[in-house]
């Protein structure tokens, strides 16, 4: 699952990315997390201020991931494992009644990656070293660790699947098929492999850098019971019955880039009514000393993909990043050059249900999206370092908070 850098952390029930908009339970709170100096600092915030609201509950300095239970009960945040220690820790924050329940110690691992496969059954997916990976089974009431799990493979995605958890993985070396395993809340395991999209690094050979890095997107339609990956290069889908594993495969067209060594990533989120928007970036090859700087990113634009008839539509060509919530999906995007050209940034585009350019502002400006709760959104301006609360339906401006130098801190909750 990737973590946003983003920073008002919007806790609302269950997986990242942020999907469409699902009913938020009244009684869960909006939170930031903030740097307190020797310990990181929970607080709640008003919705329509973004004013803090009440005392602060103290975590974990720089942890790796936060997640919030399926019915918007308990918080969960992560802090691997460092030399000195006892071991990766997890903080559990009871968010209904404003108080830290306790800390459960799960090994020596490197890196987790937290998900929820119950109200109460959280599993993390640990590093314990090259090559070694571990599911872990965590009871986040009595913080025991009630099972762990071996396997291999290298972590593309987390998301949250009816019964469990579903594990989305490439292989361990190099690019080659998904497999996606579903964690039930009792420890078991169930494994779909997906063979016709790829995922992972490769290289032709070991003269020089020439190969692809493959970072496919995941998203979950609850209702229905499946599974879309939608690959990291090229346009095609892969349509997983999660009940009975069937695996069926959807050609939205061709699509090809050149280059030595290429990187893709996607990033997918179900908008409602069989539609799929995607986005994402391509960092086309560094080829030699002329480009000392890097590659610079290409924006993949918004898509929405229509699984009806499995078209494609192109929302905004230049966007890289986007929410979908109440309706409406929100993007923005900013396209960099070489030779000193200066950036473009396309603000904060908004579309409606039907693809439709709903509004535009900030124009010009680099925005990031801060996630979202009924019908406000929250985004940050670069250029003026605020986070601006907004009227998804309209986009008029309804509170501002000046929030310094750096992007706010925003963990959005699971689907």
């Amino acid at each position: 699952m990737r973590l946003r850098t983003l920073a008002l952390a919007l806790l609302a029930a269950g997986a990242l990315p942020a999907a469409p908009a699902e009913a938020v339970p009244a009684d869960v709170p909006l939170v930031r997390m903030r740097d307190g100096h020797g310990s990181d600092l929970l607080f709640r915030l008003n919705p329509r201020t973004l004013q803090q609201v009440g005392r602060p509950i103290r975590t974990f300095r720089g942890g790796s991931d936060l997640r919030v239970s399926p019915d918007g009960g308990m918080l969960a945040f992560a802090d691997p494992w460092q030399r000195g220690r006892r071991g990766a820790r997890i903080h559990f924050v009871d968010l209904a009644g404003w108080r830290s329940t306790g800390v459960a110690r799960v090994g020596r691992y490197g890196w987790l990656v937290l998900g929820w496969a119950s109200e109460d059954r959280l599993v993390a997916v640990a590093d314990d070293g090259p090559g070694r990976r571990h599911l872990i089974w965590v009871n986040a009431k009595s913080r025991k660790v009630l099972a762990r799990r071996p396997f291999s493979g290298w972590l593309v995605d987390t998301v949250p699947v009816p019964g469990g958890l579903g594990v989305v993985v490439g292989p361990s070396e190099g690019a080659g098929p998904l497999r996606v395993l579903l964690a039930d809340e009792h420890g078991g395991i169930r494994t779909i492999r997906v063979d016709g999209i790829r995922a992972g690094a490769e290289y032709a050979d070991s003269s020089g850098p020439s190969g692809q890095v493959l970072t496919p997107a995941v998203t979950v339609d609850r209702e229905a019971g499946r599974l879309y990956v939608v690959a990291a290069r090229g346009l095609l889908v892969a349509e997983v019955e999660l009940a009975s594993g069937a695996v069926a495969y959807h050609a939205l067209g061709a699509s090809v880039s050149k280059g030595n060594v290429g990187v893709w990533w996607r990033d997918a989120v179900r908008a409602g009514d069989g539609r799929i928007a995607v986005t994402g970036d391509y960092w086309p090859a560094v080829r030699g000393s002329r480009e000392p700087a890097g590659p610079v990113p290409v924006p993949f634009g918004l898509r929405m993909i229509d699984t009806s008839d499995w078209s494609i539509a192109t929302l905004d060509a230049r966007t890289d990043s986007m929410h979908v919530a109440d309706g409406t999906v929100l993007a923005s995007g900013t396209q960099y050059f070489r030779a000193g050209r200066r950036t473009e940034s396309t603000g904060l585009l908004a579309f409606d249900d039907a693809g439709r350019r709903a509004y535009t502002r900030f124009r010009g400006r680099p925005v990031v999206l801060l996630g979202s709760r009924g019908s406000l959104g929250y985004v940050w301006i670069r250029r003026t370092r605020t986070a601006h609360v907004i009227d998804l339906g309209s986009g008029r401006t309804l509170n501002t908070i000046r929030t310094g130098q750096r992007v706010p801190f925003l963990l959005s909750p699971d689907p």
